[in-house]
């Protein structure tokens, strides 16, 4: 369970916005990689390096290696991976493709070898997503991606029936199942939906008025499935207003997402409880990432500009502090 939103300012920021929603509580931290630091092994066991530097929310698996669920990369280029549980189904059939990669691989591999939406789409339809599960939970991640670069052109890319998908996002909000023209097509069942008051409605002799200001809105879901949460988030981001700077972009991207927060204890899984372990806010103009957690509601941001690209480590920010990351040795 997830929510993302994109949305440009009327001053041209590019702003991706998700919060992560899951019952596995995945210790993500803020993490940045330099350039040549991060490898991946593809199908003909050549080790590719990262070309480009990038920073997102992160769980460390061991010294060596670490799953992304989302990233902004210095060539302003965002990525978020969200679940697609019963919808995913990759192409592991295919084997004339130029790269290999495990579903939780797409975000860091993307992030490390894009700076267009052209070029993720390029990459995309020379890759080959295999059913690799991810150890530490023990699954074969059911994911799709949404992407957007500092253009503001935004994607979903979805593997449906081992088929690549690659959608346009021109609504600007992506959840989780079903597929993306399912949850657009979906949005004619709300088009009464308006930020204005409801006027007065007479029957026969009687006249009934709302109850209070608000009642334009009668009708939005407010559940937590993604239907409704992808419904709620078109809604609202449609009616903000007076967005100009990116200040004003990120408080509204949090305003949003708060909508669509799920506490602790709402929803219930077989096991365990699905909720907001965290939101972030990507600026793929400015290069800054913007997060609170569960724990911690202040809103801190990580300048990825005032990284250095080429350092020999990178960093780990836990609990608003820093730390150096080690990686193995890669092939010159």
């Amino acid at each position: 369970m997830c929510t993302s939103i994109t949305m440009s300012t009327k001053d041209q920021h590019v702003l991706l916005a998700r919060t992560m929603d899951f019952a596995v509580v995945l210790e993500g931290e803020p993490t940045f990689i330099p350039r040549n630091k991060f490898v991946f092994v593809n199908d003909e066991s050549n080790d590719h390096k990262n070309e480009y530097a990038f920073v997102g929310m992160a769980r460390q698996v061991d010294k060596e290696h670490f799953v992304f669920a989302d990233g902004l990369n210095e060539k302003g280029l965002s990525c978020a991976a969200l679940y697609f549980s019963g919808y995913a189904d990759y192409n592991s059939q295919d084997t004339a493709k130029k790269y290999t990669l495990a579903p939780h691989d797409v975000v860091p591999f993307l992030l490390s070898t894009c700076s267009t939406i052209e070029e993720v789409v390029r990459t995309m339809e020379n890759a080959q997503v295999e059913n690799t599960a991810l150890d530490f939970l023990g699954i074969v991640l059911p994911l799709h991606w949404v992407v957007t670069d500092k253009t503001g052109e935004s994607i979903v890319i979805e593997y449906t029936e081992q088929t690549l998908h690659i959608h346009e996002n021109t609504i600007g909000v992506m959840t989780n199942s079903p597929d993306y023209k399912w949850h657009t097509t979906n949005l004619r069942n709300y088009i009464g939906l308006q930020p204005e008051q409801k006027t007065e409605v007479h029957l026969n002799d009687m006249v009934m008025k709302p109850f209070g200001q608000g009642a334009g809105a009668f009708g939005l879901p407010g559940d937590f499935t993604p239907p409704s949460r992808f419904v709620r988030a078109v809604f609202l981001k449609a009616c903000l207003q007076d967005v100009q700077t990116e200040l004003d972009g990120v408080t509204s991207m949090f305003h949003v997402l708060a909508n669509v927060d799920i506490p602790k204890g709402v929803v219930k899984t077989t096991q365990a409880y699905d909720y907001t372990q965290y939101t972030t806010v990507m600026v793929n103009n400015s290069l800054n990432y913007y997060y609170k957690t569960y724990n911690n509601q202040r809103i801190r941001c990580i300048q990825l500009g005032n990284e250095d690209f080429d350092a020999t480590t990178g960093k780990i920010w836990s609990n608003g502090d820093t730390e150096d990351i080690l990686y193995r040795n890669v092939k010159k």
